[in-house]
C-alpha cells in the first residue's frame, strides 16, 4: 500500500475529518428533505389542478342530450386540441368512438390511450371518465407539467445541493486536515515523550486557542515539568555518586591498610577482607551510575564517529576469550572481514558487549555457550546464551536501574549492567531488544544505517 493511500486511510479515520463528513451529511440531508418538502407540494397541487380542468371539461359536455350531437361536439373539440397535452374520446352505444386518440377499455374498468391520426405524450395522463348519452366520455389531460416540474427540481437539486454539498465538504475537509495534523503532532510528542525523549514539545499554534491549542499547551507544561524533574533527578544521583565516591574509595584504601596489618586467616582479617569486597562493590555501583548520567547527560555525544562495528566487536571477544575459556563457557564469534560501519563512540560500543558477556557469564551455569554474532543488514550485533534467560513480562524491568531478578539476588552484581546498554544504545539511537533464544537469552542491538557507510562483508570467521 502507498504512502499516499495509507494518509488517506489515516486521514478518513481521524475524528476531524469523520465530524466534518457527518456535518456535510446533515446538511445534505437538511436540503434534500427541504426541496423534496417543496416538490411534493407542488406536484400534489398541480394534481389538483389538472383533476379540477377535467372536471369542468365533463361538465360542459352534459348539455349534449343524444348520442350524435355529443359525438359532434367530441370532433369539434378533438380538432382542435393537440392530444399530446389533451384527450377527448366518445364511445358511444353501439357506434365508432370519436376523439383524437382511441381508447381501449381493459378488464376491471381500466383504460389504455392509445394514439389516433396524431402521437401522444409521453408523460402519460390523468383521465376521467363519465356515462353520458348512453356512452361513455373520455377526457384526459397529460402530465407533461408535473415532469417538468420533476426535471426543475431536479436540475434545482443538482444546481444548489451539489455545490453545497461540494463547498462543505471541500472547507470541511481542510478544516478536518487541519485538525488532524495537530492531532498528529500531538500523537507524535507523546509518542517521543513515552520512548523517553522528554526534550519532545508541540511547536506554537499560530491558530486562536482552541482546545486542541489548550491540550498541546497542557502537554507541553507536562514534558517541561517531567523533564525538569528526570533532570534534578538525574543530577542528584550524579552529584552523590560523585561526592561518595572519594569517601568510599579512602574507605577501601583503609580497610587495605589494615587488612595489612592483620595476621592471614585470622577473623579480623577475615571481616577486612569481606568489607573491602563491599566497599568495592559500592564503588562500582556509583561508578556505573556516573557513567549512566555522563551518557545520558550527552557528554559522550561529542566523540560519535563513523567507526568499523566489526572490527570493535572482535578487539572485545579476543579479550574477553581466555577469561571465559577459564569459566568453563564457550564463546563464538559470527563476524563478517569489514564492516559493517555504524556512526557512534567506539569505546562505549565497546563497552556495551563488555556488560552483555560479563552479564551472561554471570547468569549462565558452567559449559553454557555464549554466540555473538554481527550483521550488516540491519547493522547491529547480538549477544545469545542457552541459560535460563529472563521471563518475558521482566524483559523491560531488567533495563531499570538497580533491578533484579528474583533468582539472580544471590548473585554478584548490582543490576546497572543493562541499564549502562540501554543509556549506551539511546545514545547511538540504536534499538535494544531482549528475546527468547529458546533456551536462553538474545540481547540485539541495532544501529541506524550510516549513510553509504556499510562496508563489503567478507566471510564469517568464528572465533572459538
Amino acid at each position: 500500500m502507498t504512502t499516499r493511500a495509507v494518509s488517506l486511510r489515516h486521514l478518513i479515520r481521524s475524528t476531524p475529518v469523520r465530524q466534518a463528513l457527518v456535518l456535510v451529511a446533515v446538511v445534505a440531508l437538511a436540503n434534500l428533505m427541504s426541496l423534496g418538502g417543496a416538490y411534493l407540494t407542488l406536484r400534489a397541487d398541480l394534481v389538483r389542478a389538472i383533476r379540477a380542468d377535467l372536471a369542468g371539461d365533463l361538465a360542459s359536455f352534459e348539455i349534449s342530450a343524444t348520442p350524435a350531437a355529443l359525438s359532434a361536439i367530441v370532433q369539434a373539440r378533438a380538432r382542435a386540441t393537440d392530444p399530446a397535452k389533451k384527450v377527448t374520446v366518445f364511445l358511444p352505444p353501439g357506434g365508432r368512438q370519436v376523439g383524437n386518440a382511441r381508447a381501449i377499455l381493459r378488464e376491471g374498468g381500466d383504460i389504455r390511450l392509445v394514439p389516433g391520426p396524431h402521437p401522444l405524450g409521453a408523460a402519460g395522463y390523468l383521465h376521467e371518465t363519465r356515462r353520458l348519452a348512453g356512452g361513455l366520455l373520455i377526457v384526459a389531460e397529460s402530465l407533461g407539467p408535473i415532469a417538468e416540474l420533476r426535471r426543475t427540481f431536479l436540475s434545482l437539486l443538482a444546481f444548489s445541493l451539489g455545490p453545497t454539498v461540494l463547498i462543505s465538504l471541500g472547507v470541511g475537509v481542510l478544516l478536518a486536515r487541519r485538525s488532524a495534523r495537530r492531532v498528529d503532532d500531538i500523537e507524535d510528542t507523546l509518542d517521543r515523550l513515552s520512548v523517553g525523549d522528554l526534550s519532545a514539545r508541540l511547536p506554537p499554534d499560530p491558530a486562536p486557542a482552541d482546545d486542541l491549542s489548550r491540550i498541546g499547551a497542557g502537554v507541553n507544561r507536562l514534558a517541561a515539568r517531567q523533564e525538569a524533574a528526570t533532570e534534578a533527578l538525574r543530577q542528584v544521583t550524579a552529584d552523590i555518586a560523585h561526592d561518595l565516591r572519594t569517601p568510599l574509595q579512602r574507605i577501601s584504601v583503609l580497610i587495605q591498610d589494615l587488612r595489612a596489618r592483620l595476621p592471614d586467616e585470622s577473623e579480623p582479617a577475615e571481616l577486612a577482607d569481606r568489607a573491602s569486597a563491599e566497599v568495592d562493590r559500592a564503588v562500582s555501583v556509583f561508578r556505573a551510575m556516573l557513567e549512566i548520567a555522563q551518557i545520558e547527560g550527552g557528554q559522550a555525544s561529542a566523540r560519535v564517529q563513523p567507526f568499523d562495528l566489526g572490527l570493535t566487536v572482535r578487539q572485545v571477544v579476543e579479550l574477553y576469550q581466555p577469561s571465559v575459556e577459564d569459566a568453563g563457557h564457550c564463546l563464538t564469534l559470527d563476524c563478517p572481514g569489514t564492516g559493517p560501519t555504524v556512526r557512534g563512540e567506539p569505546s562505549l560500543i565497546a563497552q556495551a558487549l563488555a556488560n552483555l558477556i560479563e552479564n551472561a557469564l554471570r547468569h549462565t551455569p558452567e559449559g553454557s555457550r555464549i554466540d555473538i554474532a554481527v550483521s550488516a543488514d540491519p547493522p547491529g550485533l547480538s549477544v545469545a546464551d542457552d541459560g535460563p534467560g529472563v521471563p518475558e513480562d521482566e524483559r523491560g524491568k531488567v533495563l531499570r536501574r538497580l533491578y533484579r531478578l528474583e533468582r539472580s539476588r544471590t548473585t554478584p552484581g548490582h543490576g546497572l549492567g543493562l541499564s549502562l546498554v540501554a543509556a549506551i544504545a539511546g545514545l547511538h539511537d540504536a534499538s535494544l531488544t531482549l528475546e527468547d533464544n529458546a533456551p536462553g537469552l538474545r540481547v540485539r542491538l541495532v544501529f541506524p544505517p550510516e549513510p553509504g557507510g556499510l562496508a563489503a562483508t567478507g566471510s564469517s570467521d568464528p572465533t572459538r
